[in-house]
């Protein structure tokens, strides 16, 4: 009996210890939820929960659910901007013909030409990028200056992008600078006469339109004077030019410095000085001045217009520039009609 008790226990025990090796069985739900995870979209301070990663969108403000299990798709963003294909910044025109005698370009310089603009019948002054478009290869040209003349071929101006401005390229190199116009533009020509630059009278008409002006500069230099009948009424008027600047670097002015075109004509019983242009640097203080000044000496005196008044070209020179101006004189009345500086 002993023996059969001892058996139950030990019978008992062992199957004790298998109950106690065996975990609770849990069953598996597959629909149960899994975790999900919200990423963080710029912009925005709360994500929305979603069933499904939530993909990053750039530059929107709340994060977007997506209820399928397959991620939503981003648009690919290019790293750097694009751009169309750059506009030619300069302008390019078709040359648009005009009738012989109607149009002519002004040009001026040694090789390159610069364009300062035009002559137009039935408009008038024209700019040198107005005057771009009339202008044919085959065009030949009279350029010329008070002491000669000279024909030759052109070519359509081109924009220099350094210039801002047109150039006419040409094989032909001048001595000095001319006026350049279409060849038979000018039916006639005025003669424009030199007279030399130490002639005491006109000496003392610049000291004398100086003193007028409230300070007289320590030197006078006279670098052109020109006699020419200006309105064709057989009177001479006489054009001259005057430069002064004590430090030779082109860039820099004193107190007393100065550059002037000016212009002697008779009025009545009088001879009155008339400034075409002037810059004077006039101060207080004796100082120097970083201004990049601009030098201006004559050229010519011719009628570009054809109505019976010379107009005056001056040349201008500056610290890496040059180009010309082109002055109307209507009695003591002066009026820029083109200019063109490189």
């Amino acid at each position: 009996m002993t023996r059969v008790k001892k058996s139950l226990m030990i019978f008992a025990l062992l199957f004790s210890l298998v109950a106690c090796s065996q975990g609770p069985i849990v069953p598996t739900d597959t629909s149960m939820p899994s975790a999900t995870f919200t990423p963080y979209v710029g912009g925005t301070e709360t994500a929305l929960a979603s069933e499904s990663p939530t993909p990053w969108f750039a530059g929107t403000e709340t994060a977007l659910a997506d209820s399928s299990d397959t991620p939503t798709p981003v648009a690919s963003v290019p790293p750097f901007p694009t751009f169309a294909e750059a506009v030619n910044p300069f302008p390019t025109f078709t040359p648009f013909p005009l009738p012989e005698g109607t149009f002519s370009p002004v040009f001026y310089g040694q090789g390159p030409f610069l364009l300062l603009g035009g002559v137009k019948t039935d408009h008038g002054w024209l700019n040198g990028e107005q005057a771009a478009q009339f202008i044919f290869n085959e065009m030949s040209y009279d350029f010329f200056n008070p002491q000669g003349s000279i024909q030759m071929q052109g070519s359509a101006p081109v924009y220099d992008p350094v210039c801002r401005n047109h150039l006419m390229q040409s094989s032909v190199v001048l001595p000095e600078p001319m006026v350049g116009v279409v060849s038979g533009w000018l039916s006639q020509k005025r003669e424009n006469k030199y007279l030399a630059t130490d002639d005491a009278s006109y000496f003392q008409a610049v000291t004398e339109w100086f003193r007028a002006q409230g300070n007289t500069p320590a030197e006078i230099h006279i670098t052109r004077i020109l006699q020419v009948d200006m309105e064709g009424d057989g009177v001479d008027e006489v054009l001259l030019s005057a430069s002064y600047f004590k430090e030779k670097l082109a860039l820099l002015t004193e107190t007393g410095d100065y550059s002037v075109v000016l212009m002697r004509k008779v009025i009545g019983n009088q001879v009155v000085t008339v400034p075409l242009v002037q810059d004077y640097y006039v101060s207080s203080i004796p100082q120097f001045e970083v201004s990049y000044p601009s030098t201006y000496t004559l050229v010519e005196a011719v009628d570009l217009n054809g109505d019976g008044t010379l107009e005056v070209i001056v040349d201008v020179r500056r610290w890496e520039g040059w180009g010309a101006i082109v002055y109307r004189v209507d009695g003591q009345n002066v009026r820029e009609v083109m200019k063109t500086i490189c």
